[in-house]
């Protein structure tokens, strides 16, 4: 049987060690942003350009760093619900910082843009696009 004091000890290095690894910080630190639009207008968020805005979203976050930095996307829904996107990545950053940059803005987008028919997000190492119209 384990004594209290015993137990109180592995409690406290199990704290210290959880609590190193919270503060172990990546070589690279998050995107910082440099600026942001958010379209006035806005759509329903029950209605079909949600959809079409979700799908390229996740498909400019899932495809710029696999497709050389630079990638265009528009949804495949019907024209009343067509939606635009475009992302690029800084040529001089890692595949791994290139994905986490531009989920950081999708997230970025998604949070602050919330209900806009447009927006755009740059950071210092990539930048995100989205509208209802064609703009490639």
């Amino acid at each position: 049987m384990v004594s209290i004091a015993r137990m109180r000890v592995l409690t406290t290095i199990l704290i210290v060690i959880l609590g190193v690894n919270c503060f172990v910080r990546s070589e690279f630190p998050l995107p910082k942003l440099v600026d942001h639009t958010c379209n006035g207008d806005t759509y329903d968020k029950n209605g079909p350009f949600a959809d079409s805005l979700y799908y390229v979203l996740v498909g400019l976050s899932n495809e710029t760093p696999k497709q050389g930095y630079d990638y265009y996307i528009t949804s495949p829904y019907p024209n009343d619900a067509l939606a635009y996107g475009h992302a690029t990545c800084s040529s001089n950053v890692a595949y791994s910082d290139c994905d986490t940059c531009v989920r950081l803005a999708r997230d970025y987008l998604m949070t602050t843009c919330d209900g806009s028919i447009g927006g755009q997000a740059e950071f210092v190492e990539c930048s995100m696009r989205y509208e209802q119209y064609s703009f490639s």
